[in-house]
């Protein structure tokens, strides 16, 4: 995921590459802080399952890394909404009510049709200091993930107001699709804006902080949040989670809980009160250190560093870290890669439709991290009978 936020106050390279959508950009501003979803009766995807049942918000549950997931706008004051819908889309639709918002995301979205990414950085505010870069960063990890060709649209727009110009979570938003609103701090009137990406094989969204300064409006956070993923939408996962949970089937619930939860992640723009159920569903099918044990076991080795899941433009699957003792050839790395996907379809934590990547590290490197050794991406072709 993506985010740019900023506040008033104050190498590596896969063989078969797949492009994290993850870019963070700490942006100072006297102090600063950069998944859409149709209504969606031209979506080229089905995204729409009943809500799972589950269990209520926890207040903390078991994250990834064996630690205790704490949120991370758990300090955030949560207030009675100051939080207005101005616009459902598809078009802006706001010269009746904000004309320079109106004007502003016009061109925007313009420009993200046009394919002129090279115009993103100038919609920032100007003491963001974004590199001129920056809209073709952003260009890249959208054509990595989405395919061709792209529309986009007006999700939702809210005007919120926030008196005391601080960082508030917004109860209840009007028509936020289970999301609470996080306002960006520095800012009495703001807007909430949504944009959707409509791709030919996944849903998206931009989300962005829009504040007015000095008579004009500018981008003051900004992040991409992927909605779908295999055209199914987190509701969708958590089913499949829930139906292999029933059917005694661990593996496969952890793989679509963590998927699930993975498409809620909103970072300190949006927040959603059962990402942490979905994290603790998944987290009571396997800990890390027992997730590690059984792919351990499955695969015949002792030397798993790191197990999670993979949210890539040709499909879900499994992302390992494994330690080895020294520098290995190309080939054999990516032999080793291969072979453990098949034993791990094989196993049953792969389907016929997913993938695996690899990435390797030595003893002492952090396992939470990658490293320059060696990485690939087997995609499910990849794995089928008749490749080798």
């Amino acid at each position: 995921m993506h985010h740019v936020s900023q506040n008033r106050k104050s190498r590596f390279c896969f063989h078969r590459s797949h492009v994290s959508l993850t870019l963070a950009l700490s942006l100072a501003l006297t102090s600063v802080s950069a998944h859409g979803f149709a209504e969606t009766k031209t979506a080229p995807v089905s995204t729409v399952s009943p809500t799972p049942a589950l269990a209520p918000t926890p207040t903390s549950v078991p994250a990834e890394e064996n630690k205790i997931f704490v949120d991370p706008n758990a300090n955030i004051p949560k207030v009675p909404d100051n939080c207005e819908l101005l616009s459902r889309g598809p078009g802006v639709a706001l010269q009746d009510s904000e004309v320079t918002l109106h004007s502003f995301l016009e061109k925007v979205i313009d420009d993200l049709q046009q394919d002129k990414f090279q115009h993103l950085s100038e919609y920032f505010h100007p003491r963001a200091k974004v590199k001129s870069d920056l809209g073709e960063k952003i260009r890249s990890i959208i054509m990595n993930r989405y395919n061709a060709p792209l529309q986009y649209s007006i999700f939702r727009v809210w005007r919120v107001t926030s008196p005391s110009a601080s960082k508030q979570i917004l109860e209840n938003c009007p028509e936020s699709d289970g999301a609470k609103i996080i306002t960006s701090f520095g800012y009495s009137k703001q807007f909430a804006v949504w944009i959707q990406i409509m791709s030919q094989n996944e849903l998206g969204r931009l989300i962005l902080s829009v504040a007015p300064d000095k008579g004009k409006v500018s981008i003051v956070g900004f992040r991409i949040q992927q909605w779908t993923q295999s055209g199914e939408d987190w509701r969708t996962w958590a089913g499949k989670a829930e139906a292999a949970e029933a059917k005694k089937d661990p593996k496969l619930a952890y793989l679509a809980y963590d998927i699930s939860q993975k498409l809620l992640d909103g970072k300190d723009f949006v927040t959603y009160p059962i990402q942490p159920v979905l994290i603790q569903k998944r987290d009571e099918m396997f800990s890390q250190a027992k997730l590690i044990e059984a792919v351990n076991k499955d695969l015949g080795i002792t030397t798993t560093a790191y197990v999670g899941t993979l949210l890539a433009k040709e499909g879900s699957g499994m992302f390992l870290r494994e330690y080895i003792a020294k520098e290995l050839p190309t080939s054999t790395l990516r032999d080793m890669c291969a072979s453990h996907g098949h034993t791990l379809q094989k196993t049953g934590w792969l389907s016929q439709s997913q993938g695996l990547r690899c990435n390797y590290i030595f003893k002492g490197m952090d396992p939470l991290h990658d490293s320059g050794l060696g990485g690939f991406y087997i995609t499910a072709d990849d794995l089928k009978p008749n490749k080798k």
